[in-house]
């Protein structure tokens, strides 16, 4: 679990730096990332005992059109928008962006199940949105301490 933390700090930095000193291509970076990320993982099954089950999910239209669907718009779609924000801004800011994550997912629940949010829900919300609020613009209701186009990227 450090491990993959670590990796993932360090990836935002390292990505930084492909940006700005070797002008890498966001959507370059993105495809080639998630499909070596794929190819591994891939790898790393078929060395296990049940490597049959690989093409498993592709037996079952409903969960092969769920994981088109989760890689589409939420693995793609999660890693694009981390690094056009890490491009456009910085991995500090990207990051600290990422973590609204909760919020959105408890507004699709409370949508999705047609339920009144619980106290907790609506003090969790409050509390991430006023947090990343006063670290994007240092508590001035005037300005951004980040650049605009990292916000837009983020909330799509």
């Amino acid at each position: 679990m450090i491990i993959g933390a670590a990796f993932w700090g360090i990836g935002g930095t390292v990505s930084k730096k492909l940006f700005q000193q070797y002008h890498v291509d966001v959507n370059w970076l993105v495809t080639v990332r998630l499909l070596i990320a794929g190819l591994l993982l891939l790898a790393v099954h078929f060395c296990g005992r049940q490597r049959a089950q690989i093409w498993t999910v592709w037996k079952n239209r409903k969960a092969a059109f769920s994981l088109v669907i989760f890689g589409l718009f939420g693995m793609l779609a999660v890693q694009y928008t981390y690094m056009a924000s890490i491009h456009y801004g910085n991995a500090a800011v990207a990051t600290l962006l990422q973590y609204l994550a909760p919020v959105m997912i408890i507004l699709y629940l409370l949508a999705r199940r047609q339920t009144v949010p619980t106290r907790n829900d609506f003090i969790s919300v409050i509390l991430a949105l006023v947090g990343c609020f006063l670290l994007l613009t240092n508590g001035s209701f005037s300005q951004l301490s980040v650049p605009p186009g990292v916000m837009f990227i983020l909330f799509l």
